[in-house]
């Protein structure tokens, strides 16, 4: 289940033009997997068929052939026995004559008396000469041997030959009885060079429980372990209960032709349909048909290959057809995606070049006039949030204009009203210009602080090390430290030179030692570290300002950058905005991480990647001076 809600993840995060094509993919495997299957099943189905009639052809053409081979053998014994020649010899024999017999095409040629007594035989030391036989005797009133009674029996029909099967038919004359006959092995083998050769065929002949297969034609003599192969699977076969009219055997070990080397067709393994065919009428002789499937694998091979091909041509017509497809619908996507990237990475100019009409079209016209509205309503919004700050930051200047000029007002009313004292003029007069120039001072300090709020230079980047920063800042407030009883740590790394604007960066390192400071009035530790992390393929370089002071309430935390927010009773609040802003222009991030009664921590993280100078490799610049300094 997992593998597959894995397997399913996988798909799910492929990009949509390789989700079309895979579906296009999928689909014409599955159905090529369905016409496979159904084309095979259809030519198994048609050769199975096919085996079936040409079985049926074969067996109907060996069975006409021998009704007309045994028709040929009893028109030739009817001439034979109304030829003179063979009543004059029969005459000649009984009167102890010579038993000369003229030519004949038969194998096995007799003649007898009217009594059934055998007169005349073509096998001259026949030892049936001169005896009665008996089924030919007993049977004148028999019309079947009138007509020429045909039958298959064995015979020797010469001396040192064992018997053969042979074909006979006896002809009964007033005058006696003629018989011919030929072997049925020669017929036989004389008739299936006729047939289709690549059918290995015997002529069984039967012995009491055993049976002798005689090859005849070369197909037969090829496959000497077919009779073997087709016992052991008739036995299979008995053994499982199913039918064993008809067995397919596959062999191995046909013997090939060692004319030509063997070619991977004739190293296959053969198999045949073995079939008995009874088509002769006689009990003890059957015919063995094994059926080749030669020519059905080749054709099946073919059919595949033709079919295969096809399919091929067709894989390749939709798998090009898939990816054309895909590309159409997708490329409009994959503009909409980059519209998107752009519009998020803050290009509210960006317009989507879509040609396509529909939906598409549609949707990247949409997309188009809602980064038109989206610029506009932002520039609108940026107007409107430019004007909400400045308005309070023109209150909060106001307001803190405001309170110097009260007590600068007092002192210039009370010059003013002792001036016609002279002895009140001179005592009042150091102690109200000091607290003028004093008042306007703190106002210019104002107006300063505002002014680096509001028009912050561009950085001018140089190649910095962050750790450089910390000593000079630390120097600056060293002395404000050790009258606070502060204890000042340094936990410094090596850093490698970021590209950075070192005065701005002293700036903002300088405000937050000097918070910190403030944040420790009856004394604590003071900690400042830097350090290389890890992060994806490049590393991250960060600098931390941590005390041990008050720490920051949430409300604190949240409102921390905010431009008019102070916790103090003196100050304009803009130290932490103006920080912010620093680092926020170089690239960086600043994290604050705080807790009431315990200290603060704030963090501000560049990247290695982005802030590299061209002119520095990304090597680690190792410090010479140690780690930790206290």
């Amino acid at each position: 289940m997992r593998y597959a809600e894995k397997i399913f993840n996988k798909l799910s995060s492929l990009r949509l033009q390789n989700k079309i094509f895979f579906t296009y993919s999928l689909v014409f495997l599955i159905m090529f997997a369905v016409i496979f299957g159904i084309a095979s099943l259809l030519i198994d189905r048609t050769f199975n068929a096919q085996l079936g009639k040409d079985l049926i052809e074969l067996k109907t053409n060996i069975s006409n052939g021998y009704v007309l081979f045994v028709e040929s053998i009893r028109n030739e014994v009817k001439a034979k026995g109304e030829d003179k020649d063979i009543r004059n010899a029969l005459q000649r024999a009984e009167r102890g004559g010579g038993r000369d017999i003229p030519a004949t095409n038969f194998d096995v040629f007799e003649c007898g008396n009217t009594e059934g007594i055998l007169v005349l035989s073509k096998r001259g030391d026949d030892p049936r000469i001169g005896r009665k036989d008996t089924d030919i005797a007993n049977a004148k009133s028999d019309e079947a041997f009138k007509v020429g009674k045909d039958i298959i029996r064995e015979r020797i029909i010469a001396t040192g030959e064992e018997p053969q099967l042979i074909v006979e038919v006896t002809q009964w004359l007033d005058w006696g009885f003629v018989t011919g006959g030929r072997s049925l092995r020669k017929w036989l083998e004389g008739y299936m060079l006729s047939q289709p050769a690549e059918h290995p065929t015997f002529l069984v002949k039967r012995k009491v429980e055993q049976e002798e297969w005689i090859p005849l034609n070369n197909a037969a003599r090829k496959t000497p372990t077919l009779k073997d192969k087709w016992i052991q699977q008739m036995q299979a076969n008995q053994t499982e209960g199913e039918p064993i009219k008809e067995l397919v055997v596959t062999l191995n070990d046909i013997q090939r032709s060692n004319e030509t080397e063997s070619t991977d067709a004739e190293l296959r393994p053969s198999t045949f349909t073995v079939v008995r065919a009874d088509i002769l009428n006689t009990p003890f002789v059957e015919l063995i048909i094994a059926y080749s499937h030669e020519n059905r694998i080749q054709w099946q091979s073919q059919m595949r290959v033709i079919l295969l091909l096809s399919i091929g041509g067709g894989a390749v017509l939709v798998y090009c057809s898939s990816y054309l497809v895909s590309r159409r619908i997708t490329r409009p996507m994959a503009q909409l995606q980059q519209g998107v990237s752009e519009i998020g990475a803050g290009n509210l100019t960006y317009q989507i070049a879509v040609q396509s009409k529909g939906e598409v079209g549609t949707l990247a016209d949409g997309f188009n006039q809602m980064a038109l509205a989206l610029k506009q309503s932002l520039e609108e919004h940026k107007a409107a949030e430019r004007i909400a700050v400045w308005q309070d930051v023109a209150r909060q200047l106001a307001h803190e204009v405001k309170n110097p000029l009260f007590p600068i007002r007092l002192s210039v009313e009370n010059l003013q009203a002792a001036k016609d004292q002279p002895e009140i003029f001179e005592k009042i007069f150091d102690e109200c210009t000091e607290t003028i120039i004093e008042e306007v001072d703190r106002i210019r300090g104002l107006i300063d602080e505002f002014h680096q709020y509001a028009r912050l230079p561009a950085p001018d980047r140089h190649p910095v090390n962050l750790n450089d920063v910390v000593h000079a800042v630390l120097k600056l407030y060293m002395e404000l430290s050790q009258a606070q009883n502060i204890k000042v740590e340094k936990q410094l790394s090596p850093l490698p030179l970021l590209s950075l604007d070192q005065e701005q960066m002293e700036r903002a390192v300088g405000n937050l030692v000097k918070n910190a400071i403030e944040a420790m009035p009856d004394g604590g530790t003071l900690t400042l570290g830097t350090f290389s992390a890890p992060f994806e393929k490049d590393r991250n370089i960060s600098l931390e300002v941590k005390d041990t002071g008050h720490g920051m309430s949430e409300e604190t935390q949240q409102n921390l950058f905010a431009a008019d927010y102070t916790t103090k009773s003196y100050g304009t609040g803009l130290g932490m905005a103006i920080v912010r802003r620093i680092i926020t222009v170089h690239g960086g991030e600043i994290t604050v991480e705080s807790e009431e009664n315990i200290g603060t921590t704030i963090r501000i993280t560049f990247n290695e990647s982005s802030y590299l100078t061209e002119s520095t490799p990304a090597l680690m610049l190792l410090e010479t001076e140690p780690t930790t300094d206290v």
